[in-house]
C-alpha cells in the first residue's frame, strides 16, 4: 500500500513523506525537508530507501547531493522513523545552513 502526505512541521517548514508498505512492512520511502524562503519552497535534505540502503541525502542550492549518510544497520521502518524525528528535532539547523548557502555565506 502507498501512502503519501505532508507533516507541518512550523510555518513555512514541513517533510513530506511517501512509504510504500507490504504486509505491515516497509519497503520504500521518501522523508524531504522543505523549507520556504522568500515565498518559495526548497527541498533541504531528503532521506530515503534507495540503493538498497537507507541514507540521507543533504542537497546543495541547484538540488544536487553534496553528501550521503548511510544507514546500513537500520532496516527501513527505523530509517523512517529516524528521519522524521531529525526532521522534527533538528530542523532549524538544516534550514538554517540551506539559507545561508542560498544568500551565498
Amino acid at each position: 500500500m502507498d501512502r503519501e502526505y505532508f507533516l507541518e512541521i512550523v510555518r513555512g517548514t514541513m517533510a513530506y513523506v511517501y512509504l510504500k508498505t507490504e504486509k505491515g512492512e516497509v519497503n520504500e520511502f521518501v522523508v524531504k525537508l522543505l523549507c520556504k524562503f522568500e515565498g518559495k519552497y526548497y527541498e533541504v535534505l531528503r532521506y530515503d530507501s534507495g540503493h538498497e540502503c537507507p541514507h540521507k541525502d543533504i542537497l546543495n542550492t541547484e538540488g544536487a547531493v553534496i553528501r550521503k549518510v548511510w544507514y546500513d544497520f537500520l532496516d527501513n521502518s527505523q530509517a523512517l522513523t529516524m528521519a522524521i524525528t531529525d526532521i522534527k528535532d533538528n530542523y532549524e539547523f538544516y534550514c538554517e545552513r540551506y539559507l545561508k548557502w542560498l544568500k551565498g555565506n
